[in-house]
């Protein structure tokens, strides 16, 4: 069992990681990635440049650590266990959670989208991260799906088009910024959520089973 002078640094240590990384989104938001420097980090964060460098490699690896932390509240709220839910209520969880993520977070990723598509070197770890959120979220859509439709409907091609809706909004938003485009896309979203949810619903009355 560790101590408490060990939980201690342990919490010490994760404190100043999250302030360095606060203070590097907030540059990199403020300046651009070209124009945020470590020691720039470093003084916004309240730390010195070498303590910068002990918890990241260098302004590039800041840069990953960055985006990554910026999808936490996304990939957690993913992890919430909504099975005592019942499905249908789950699966409007699930695109709320998406679309709370989208509101929140979509300039910061607007952003570290365009510099890392201007930038090779960052790129490669840019879609890594989101093809891996990306099949997660599919992940989950589909089983809450498959609890929904059982096996008379194809669960996987039902969760890729509500996935595709969800995606095409966060992805949109970051071109149309406005609030009644981001709205009028998420209800489309909702609206094929029901009607998976409703046509499911009037199959097992056809076939005689409760809801």
């Amino acid at each position: 069992m560790a101590s408490s002078t060990e939980n201690g640094v342990r919490r010490g240590k994760a404190a100043t990681q999250d302030a360095i990384l606060a203070a590097a989104t907030e540059l990199f938001m403020e300046r651009g990635y070209e124009g945020t420097t470590v020691a720039d980090v470093a003084e916004r964060a309240g730390v010195s440049r070498a303590t910068v460098f002990w918890h990241f490699s260098d302004k590039g690896g800041l840069f990953r650590e960055a985006f990554v932390r910026l999808f936490t509240p996304f990939r957690e709220s993913l992890a919430r266990d909504f099975h005592d839910l019942p499905a249908p209520k789950r699966l409007h969880e699930q695109l709320g959670a998406a679309e709370l993520f989208a509101r929140t977070h979509g300039a910061e990723l607007a952003a570290f989208l365009r510099w890392a598509f201007e930038s090779p070197d960052h790129r490669e770890g840019v879609i890594t991260a989101l093809l891996d959120l990306n099949q997660r979220y599919q992940g989950v859509l589909i089983e809450t799906i498959s609890e929904i439709v059982g096996a008379e409907r194809d669960a996987k091609a039902l969760g890729g088009a509500l996935w595709l809706a969800v995606d095409a909004n966060f992805f949109l938003s970051i071109f149309d910024k406005s609030e009644r485009g981001f709205e009028q896309r998420a209800a489309s979203a909702r609206a094929l959520a029901d009607l998976i949810i409703e046509e499911a619903q009037l199959a097992r009355s056809a076939r005689g089973e409760s809801a």
